[in-house]
């Protein structure tokens, strides 16, 4: 049985990769996400504002759009840490040996 990957990436691929490039990549799109989060919310409350002074905003679908990328982006960049963390803690609590499962 061929142990599985994460995503595009092959089980070696995700062995060989440091402890610091999984966190870098995990701390990276986690600030990606967290600005992508922060323009969405920003754009959401300028357009409050406009419909209690001119009654209708405008789109600002370039911001929205915007936003939704670096969401994502940052999502792929945390992506891979964050689910080999989440099976390791999910290995260590069932109580089961890493190293054979």
């Amino acid at each position: 049985m061929q142990k599985r990957g994460i995503g595009i990436y092959s089980y070696n691929q995700i062995k060989n990769t440091r402890l610091i490039g999984r966190i870098g990549a995990m701390f990276v799109g986690g600030i990606y996400a967290w600005v992508g989060v922060g323009i969405i919310v920003r754009l959401f409350t300028l357009r409050r504002a406009e419909v209690r002074v001119w009654g209708s905003p405008e789109t600002h679908w370039v911001g929205f759009v915007f936003g939704i990328c670096l969401v994502c982006i940052g999502a792929f960049l945390a992506h891979v840490g964050v689910i080999y963390y989440w099976r390791k803690l999910r290995l260590r609590g069932s109580g089961r040996d890493p190293v054979h499962s």
